[in-house]
């Protein structure tokens, strides 16, 4: 029933300050905006997998983290701090299962970085 693919979808205050985030500071690819229509749809680092925005007056941060995996976690980090992202807290690691690293996007939704230990 179901065919490959996700997209997870965010609504934000700005699509160009969202835009500037996702694809200067994550390095994700712009697929599709309608400026016009404060639309935009982005091809994240996983295959079928895409973040769209949609641009309202007023966002209510999601408390759900969406979560990119990466190779090596503290140089992830240290990439992304250099590139002006600011994490919350330290990295948490749970034995023997993940590295978790989280921060947020300019609305305030959580995202995170996770290193598999397994």
């Amino acid at each position: 029933m179901y065919k490959p693919g996700l997209t997870i979808w965010y609504n934000v205050t700005s699509v160009e300050r969202t835009l500037e985030f996702y694809t200067k500071k994550l390095d994700f690819q712009l697929q599709f905006h309608d400026a016009e229509g404060g639309m935009a749809i982005i091809s994240s680092n996983t295959n079928d997998c895409s973040i769209g925005f949609s641009e309202v007056e007023a966002v209510i941060p999601s408390t759900s983290s969406t979560v990119f995996d990466v190779h090596n976690l503290e140089q992830a980090v240290e990439a992304f701090s250099v590139k002006g992202i600011a994490f919350i807290g330290e990295i948490e690691t749970i034995p023997n299962l993940v590295k978790l690293a989280t921060f947020v996007d300019p609305d305030g939704h959580n995202l995170m970085l996770a290193e598999s230990l397994g």
